[in-house]
């Protein structure tokens, strides 16, 4: 959605049935970073999209209140409410079967830590949140098989990097394959958004995988 801030801190209505795991915002007047919230970080902190930053604590970004099925809330900051500047947000919601927010902690093992999706991924975001670290962005169209590795940085302008992390794609879920600190150090923490190859549930509402 788009809006207008106040410069002071309030609600934004995200129009969707239920509280949403990331938001992405950008000021579309003024040189101002990409401003993230996810729902796996502490209350009142944020990363920004463009950065290779750590987590910041700053609540006048998004506040420590949680969002609502129905609102998130806003502070004061120029990233996300400067008074009378225009702003983007993207909003997503975690549909079983089709999409999935979290975080894992890395193990420092080439046999890497697995996170269960309940699919099989198409498209995956990840961020070492506890320390300075590039986003990764993997993909099923540059990498058709395993491993997954043809890596794209949304903080820098640099081309493919297959040297970076390695994935495996998996039924249900995604698991890393080396042991290097972009998405595998021991003991760090990283964010993620992944998308399904083919979303859909049974009628229970429990992911479907092949046999």
């Amino acid at each position: 959605m788009s809006y207008t801030g106040t410069g002071s801190d309030g609600t934004i209505k995200h129009g969707l049935s239920q509280k949403p795991s990331m938001i992405i915002t950008k000021d579309r007047g003024n040189a101002e970073h990409w401003a993230c919230y996810h729902k796996s970080l502490p209350a009142g902190y944020n990363i920004y999209l463009n950065l290779n930053n750590a987590q910041d604590d700053n609540d006048t970004i998004y506040t420590t209140t949680a969002p609502t099925s129905s609102v998130y809330s806003i502070g004061t900051n120029n990233r996300t409410n400067g008074s009378s500047r225009n702003y983007i947000a993207y909003c997503f919601a975690e549909k079983q079967g089709y999409s999935k927010f979290g975080s894992y902690i890395g193990n420092g093992n080439a046999d890497g830590t697995f996170i269960y999706t309940g699919f099989k991924p198409a498209f995956l975001i990840i961020k070492r949140t506890s320390a300075v670290d590039t986003w990764h962005l993997v993909d099923n169209k540059r990498d058709r098989h395993n491993r997954v590795e043809q890596n794209t940085s949304p903080d820098t302008n640099a081309a493919d990097n297959a040297n970076a992390v390695d994935f495996d794609f998996l039924s249900n879920g995604f698991k890393l394959r080396n042991t290097d600190n972009n998405g595998n150090n021991s003991g760090d923490t990283y964010i993620y958004m992944v998308f399904a190859e083919n979303p859909f549930t049974t009628s229970t509402g429990v992911p479907a995988t092949a046999r």
